[in-house]
């Protein structure tokens, strides 16, 4: 069987930027990103980085809501940024997580 975790996001751009870091994974996948600003005109840059700062997933020039569905393995704590926000503003979405 196979299970989907989903970790939720509830930010709010300060300066254009925001960020948390995920629990600690010893296995999974990532297998889908929602990102959601509060106005559909909003631009950002997204990065995700590994506990070593390796940029491990980025995606510019986003604008409004983002999803993308991509496989990328996980171990260990990553940081879920935005930065360059063209607002500062609330930001929901989700990760979603196979283990």
């Amino acid at each position: 069987m196979i299970l989907i975790t989903p970790i939720e996001i509830s930010q709010t751009a300060s300066g254009g930027t925001w960020s948390f870091n995920t629990p600690k994974f010893s296995g999974g996948d990532l297998r889908q990103i929602i990102i959601k600003p509060a106005t559909a005109t909003t631009t950002y840059d997204l990065d995700i980085t590994d506990d070593k700062d390796n940029t491990v997933y980025t995606k510019d020039g986003i604008t409004g809501y983002f999803s993308d569905l991509i496989y990328l393995p996980l171990r260990g704590i990553y940081t879920v940024a935005v930065d360059t926000s063209s607002v500062n503003e609330a930001y929901t979405g989700r990760l979603l997580i196979e283990e």
